[in-house]
């Protein structure tokens, strides 16, 4: 049966990223490495995994796996792919996916391309050890001036559903926020339940 008409418009306003979160070992210890965002691309200073647009004809996984590739100068024989770690649909309707696995080089010795500024690590062990501190945001209707509540049932006093954004925030340098802190988040839980 064909897709109801609803269904292409939603599917038709989805955009597909991939996000790869690597792992390297410096020391013996494990630890997540990070990209701060180039000046010159959107989301400037922000902190980031490697990561994505989904092109077409390409999946999820090989997309995260293309993306950190290119912003880090890799080759394939770098990447040890482990797994996938988690999903998320936001209101702006992006499709995220989020992949996990091992850089095969000194942190040393990482490059990086023009849309990164810098890139740092973070022990594993730190993550674990120290969860970030959520912030619930209330999503707020901002109503035009000609919005017709004359129209609707008890007007401008109609009860609307509401909901809300969870923010994640780690006490790091750089800060690591939002939606790279909340896939990190999922991922650092995912990794501790394996262990237990």
């Amino acid at each position: 049966m064909k897709n109801l008409l609803v269904d292409d418009e939603f599917y038709d306003k989805l955009k597909n990223y991939a996000v790869f979160i690597p792992l390297i070992e410096i020391d013996g210890e494990d630890h997540i490495l990070f990209e701060v965002r180039s000046k010159n691309i959107t989301q400037p200073g922000e902190v980031s995994f490697p990561g994505g647009r989904v092109e077409d004809g390409e999946d999820f996984k090989d997309a995260a796996i293309r993306e950190t590739i290119e912003e880090l100068l890799l080759d394939r024989e770098d990447i040890e792919y482990m797994g996938y770690s988690s999903m998320i649909l936001n209101s702006s309707f992006r499709h995220i996916k989020s992949y996990y696995g091992r850089i095969k080089k000194n942190f040393e010795d990482i490059k990086y391309n023009e849309e990164v500024e810098s890139v740092f690590a973070v022990k594993v062990k730190y993550f674990k050890e120290n969860p970030p501190i959520m912030y619930r945001a209330p999503f707020l209707m901002d109503f035009p001036e000609d919005f017709p509540f004359d129209k609707i049932p008890n007007g401008r006093d109609y009860k609307f559903t509401t909901g809300y954004h969870d923010m994640y925030f780690y006490n790091t340098e750089p800060v690591i926020w939002g939606l790279t802190a909340k896939l990190l988040k999922i991922f650092i839980e995912s990794w501790t339940s394996n262990e237990k």
